[in-house]
């Protein structure tokens, strides 16, 4: 069953975990995502990493784990806490797998699998500076130039949601003021929707509405936009990417979400920067976390 060579892939989550098994290449093999039970604490979320990578553990070469926060690139431990973990500032996933599976583990940011996962399989291949960016609940960005992901000086490279743009509104968890993200990411949007009257469960609900007319929704997409947009133009500018790749629950909204971007971007970026760039859908959906995980654990296990 097991007889192509694999690694080990973990994608972290608030709310899930997904996993697999990824060849050199960066197929998937075998995919499945499961509670990640972050909400239970960190013996608990320990404990479902452990299970899931065990389930595959006969025959793999190594394991990979993107995880929300600031990964340190030599140590592999957490840099600093982060509201969607339950792990204390200087704890060691990869360490603590490394222990428990006896085989080389990879750890990395997990927007930053999810950009080396469209890089070498997805809609960033080929590109010589592509910038990921994951606009969910908040907004993730992974940053990948000449084949190589761009980590920074402790692994925090890439963090351009928690930008300030001396913006109004609510207090980020990250604790920059002004910080962009309550307007630009989905949850923002949704709070901002239930308080201008609208029902909705989900931020592609608000574009639904928008679409059938509503104004209040067409004025919050629209504010979303544009502080997406300023948040792209800073990385724009200080990048100079050929492609950007959009993706994330909130990309699903397709060209409701890009279209305005692309009109919006020329208000904040340079002509010369606009020139010959890209900006696409992502092609790999949920599975580009695993795919660049599983890929980045090959470097390990080779």
């Amino acid at each position: 069953m097991n007889a192509q060579p694999f690694t080990i892939a973990l994608d972290l989550g608030g709310t899930d975990l997904k996993t697999a098994r990824v060849s050199a290449a960066g197929d998937v093999l075998e995919f499945a995502c499961v509670p990640s039970r972050a909400g239970d604490g960190a013996d608990a979320l320990m404990d479902t990493l452990m299970e899931a990578a065990r389930r595959w553990r006969a025959g793999a070469r190594a394991l990979g784990v993107g995880i929300p926060g600031v990964i340190h690139p030599d140590t592999g431990v957490l840099a600093d806490v982060t509201p969607h973990l339950p792990l204390p500032a200087g704890y060691s996933v990869r360490a603590e797998l490394e222990r428990a599976l006896g085989i080389p583990v990879a750890a990395d940011n997990d927007a930053n699998c999810a950009a080396f996962g469209e890089y070498r399989a997805g809609a960033a291949a080929g590109a010589r500076v592509a910038l990921v960016v994951t606009v969910g609940t908040g907004i993730g960005c992974g940053i990948v130039v000449d084949g190589h992901v761009l980590r920074g000086a402790w692994g925090g490279a890439g963090e351009i949601g928690h930008v300030a743009h001396g913006s109004p509104g609510p207090v980020c968890a990250c604790g920059v003021e002004g910080c962009a993200e309550p307007r630009s990411g989905g949850g923002g949007l949704i709070a901002r929707a239930r308080e201008a009257g609208l029902a909705c469960d989900g931020a592609i609900e608000v574009f639904a509405a928008a679409a059938s007319g509503d104004a209040r929704a067409r004025v919050l997409l629209d504010d979303m936009s544009d502080a997406l947009a300023r948040q792209l133009a800073a990385a724009i500018q200080t990048l100079n990417p050929d492609v950007i790749v959009i993706g994330g629950g909130v990309a699903q909204a397709g060209e409701a979400l890009l279209a305005p971007l692309r009109d919006r971007l020329p208000r904040y970026v340079q002509p010369s920067h606009l020139r010959g760039l890209r900006l696409v859908p992502a092609m790999l959906g949920n599975r580009a976390g695993v795919v660049g995980a599983g890929v980045m654990a090959w470097a390990g296990a080779d």
